[in-house]
């Protein structure tokens, strides 16, 4: 792992980025879309696909390869790190990663309290060196933490199911990490499948959201509903949990985030059009639908495998939120920043960061009004990390800026606000070995 200012990232998969990259310079619009989409889809479901990947290893500048081709074509899991969460809990991070050796995966814990410069030795959750974990970037094993007790959460990986996605697994630790145990899942409808799970914790509560299709068929392609629970006793057992939107896209990643008022705020991508959403769910968990975050009009009938993030700006009183949010309507093709100056039922105008081919991205806030967004789009050896950073609350922006390492291919950035600034983290790799690189902002 990579600390410190400068340096690089390390990215998901080599050869379906690949392919995206020596035909960048001859498509339009159109053909860039289906090509980033099919990148993405590669990668986040990986594990619903055979070994064999010899034939991507042939794409040439000088041959296009024809989609039909293309989902032809077979993806395996990296080694290396294949799954990654961060959160700030009281000024201490509490890192989570994901990493398979030799088919083996394994979940590792890690805790800094000097804002990311150090951090403590590697953890391993469960001390088991073959966790039955259905995990990649975009469907992350997911931490958060009150006080001494961390609780994380993963998808567990099942032989004989569709895709071989199983229920929802949790563990817990109750002293800082350093000793682990199962403990309750948060949904009260174990059958899963459950994903693209989100966790976070207040003062009061644990709070998690989740994909699952208890609800049945809907008869929309690629959906499934969203559901919530939380949990007062430290992520041991949870409330039962509720339905807060029927009918969602299947397959992309939640945010949540919470406020001093005792609510939760849970961005996700909607169903018809396929835009992100936002709601919240009061401290009387009562769920009320906010707004469209970026009214794109996106109607998509498949799963784009991208979400959105979120984050909570105080300004005496008052609050603001930022968000950023990708889409695929030809329009509007790429990673946007809005804010909201009324706690999530309006927004700014969008604003466009990098460019069409920018697909995964974050946003933190501080309360001074710097704000950084990072995201990945592709540079000159395929997808790369970037920043852009704002001073005047997300009013104007500086000109976009490559954090990752030349050389490498990178992907699903993150980042976290600390004591001196912002953390940003992401994955990329050489081709061999995927790795976390970190750069303090």
């Amino acid at each position: 792992m990579h600390y410190g200012k400068g340096s690089p990232v390390f990215h998901e998969s080599f050869f379906d980025i690949q392919l995206i990259e020596k035909q960048q310079n001859k498509m339009k619009k159109p053909s860039i879309l289906i090509l980033v989409f099919l990148s993405v889809l590669l990668s986040s479901c990986s594990d619903r696909m055979g070994k064999d990947w010899s034939r991507l290893g042939t794409a040439t500048a000088e041959k296009d390869i024809p989609v039909k081709e293309m989902k032809r074509m077979r993806y395996r899991m990296p080694e290396g790190v294949i799954s990654a969460d961060i959160v700030n809990q009281n000024g201490r991070l509490h890192l989570l990663t994901g990493t398979q050796e030799e088919g083996q995966k394994t979940l590792w814990y890690r805790f800094s309290d000097d804002h990311g410069q150090s951090w403590s030795s590697p953890v391993k959750v469960l001390a088991d060196d073959n966790l039955p974990a259905n995990m990649n970037r975009g469907k992350d094993a997911q931490i958060a933490a009150q006080g001494n007790t961390v609780v994380v959460t993963w998808m567990k990986f099942t032989e004989d199911r569709r895709f071989n996605v199983g229920p929802m697994l949790a563990a817990r630790s109750t002293d800082g990490g350093k000793t682990w145990v199962y403990t309750d899942a948060p949904p009260s409808w174990n059958k899963g499948p459950h994903g693209y799970t989100d966790l976070i914790a207040d003062d009061h509560a644990f709070h998690a959201v989740w994909l699952d299709s208890r609800l049945g068929n809907s008869k929309v392609m690629a959906s499934q509903a969203l559901h919530y629970a939380k949990s007062t006793d430290g992520g041991k057992h949870w409330q039962p949990d509720q339905t807060l939107d029927g009918l969602t896209c299947s397959c992309c990643w939640n945010s949540l985030k919470t406020d001093m008022n005792g609510n939760t705020y849970v961005l996700y991508r909607d169903k018809k059009p396929s835009d992100l959403s936002l709601g919240l769910v009061d401290s009387n968990a009562r769920w009320e639908y906010l707004s469209h975050v970026g009214a794109f009009d996106w109607q998509f009938e498949g799963c784009p495998h991208i979400g959105g993030g979120l984050d909570i700006q105080l300004d005496g009183t008052k609050q603001r939120f930022h968000a950023v949010a990708g889409t695929g309507h030809p329009d509007y093709l790429g990673v946007h920043y809005l804010s909201s100056e009324d706690r999530g039922r309006t927004w700014s105008r969008a604003k466009q960061l990098g460019d069409d081919s920018a697909i995964h991205a974050d946003v933190a806030a501080h309360d001074d009004g710097r704000v950084v967004a990072v995201w990945d789009m592709m540079g000159d050896y395929g997808l790369a990390v970037f920043k852009a950073e704002s001073g005047n609350q997300g009013r104007s922006w500086s000109q976009p800026e490559q954090l990752s390492g030349k050389g490498m291919r990178a992907s699903h950035p993150r980042i976290v606000k600390t004591g001196t600034g912002f953390l940003a983290l992401w994955t990329q790799s050489d081709g061999q070995t995927q790795t976390l690189s970190m750069q303090r902002l």
